[in-house]
């Protein structure tokens, strides 16, 4: 039996290496083509976990409080928010009564790579310009005009969208939640009891209550100044009323105060 010297071994241990590594690359480049690809909103099937901003700015804020408000979300989505989890961002308008249409929506896409295995420094790249950039521009634009705040009828529109279907939802509100539309205005409100009846019987034939499943709310009060103790029994009640109906793990409703203070108008 012919007898391989040192040398020969050596050999034949470099050639499996070299053997064994081009197997491993080959397969991790089979893995990579056929993950799932990531669709316009670089999503990447199935989303389960979704976060929605709505950003009630239709009445003037103080600068302080719109500095809060940006801080917050901007938190939330670098901290809070996962790897392919949804974020979008809605603006309370006249307009978005009967054309509600989100001015961000994106999947949170991967931000870091194995420097190893992938190009660590396109990924970045990409995290910044395809998700980084399109948010800085959304929350930079100002909101429109809006004479309406019809806060309850686009809250309701959510709860029934695909927008918060995921398996863990959060809903951020940014707002003073003075519900002020055609159905119902809290600014001229007597008692709780009668904003929620108007508001219902205007609903009629429509959801008169979101039922909100498997999501967190977190409501972010804007300061009024100058609001009568009627006025703020009245909104307390309403939104109370309103939110009664979550269910499912991780289902609450937790309120916040956001600082400054302006007038009502």
């Amino acid at each position: 039996m012919k007898q391989f010297s040192n040398k020969d071994k050596q050999g034949m241990m470099l050639i499996a290496a070299v053997v064994v590594l081009l197997v491993l690359i080959v397969a991790y480049n089979m893995h990579l083509t056929s993950r799932p690809k990531p669709d316009a909103r670089s999503c990447i099937a199935p989303v389960v976990r979704k976060s929605v901003f709505v950003l009630d700015q239709s009445d003037s804020i103080p600068e302080q409080t719109s500095v809060e408000i940006m801080r917050r979300i901007r938190e939330a989505i670098d901290k809070d928010v996962q790897e392919n989890e949804l974020v979008t961002i809605f603006q309370v308008t006249d307009e978005a009564r009967t054309a509600l249409r989100p001015i961000f929506n994106k999947c949170k896409p991967k931000r870091d790579g194995n420097e190893l295995t992938e190009n660590a420094r396109m990924i970045q790249k990409k995290f910044q310009s395809e998700f980084i950039e399109p948010l800085d521009e959304a929350l930079s634009n100002p909101p429109p005009k809006s004479s309406t705040s019809p806060i309850g009828e686009i809250l309701i529109d959510l709860s029934l969208t695909g927008f918060l279907s995921g398996e863990n939802n959060r809903l951020f509100v940014f707002s003073d939640l003075m519900q002020n539309s055609n159905n119902s205005s809290l600014y001229a409100c007597q008692s709780a009891d009668q904003a929620i009846a108007q508001f219902r019987a205007k609903r009629t034939g429509a959801v008169e209550r979101p039922t909100f499943r498997n999501t967190a709310v977190s409501l972010n009060f804007i300061p009024r100044e100058g609001i009568t103790q009627t006025a703020l029994a009245c909104r307390n009640g309403f939104w109370n009323w309103f939110f009664g109906d979550t269910e499912g793990p991780n289902a609450s409703v937790t309120p916040n105060y956001l600082p400054g203070g302006a007038m009502m108008k």
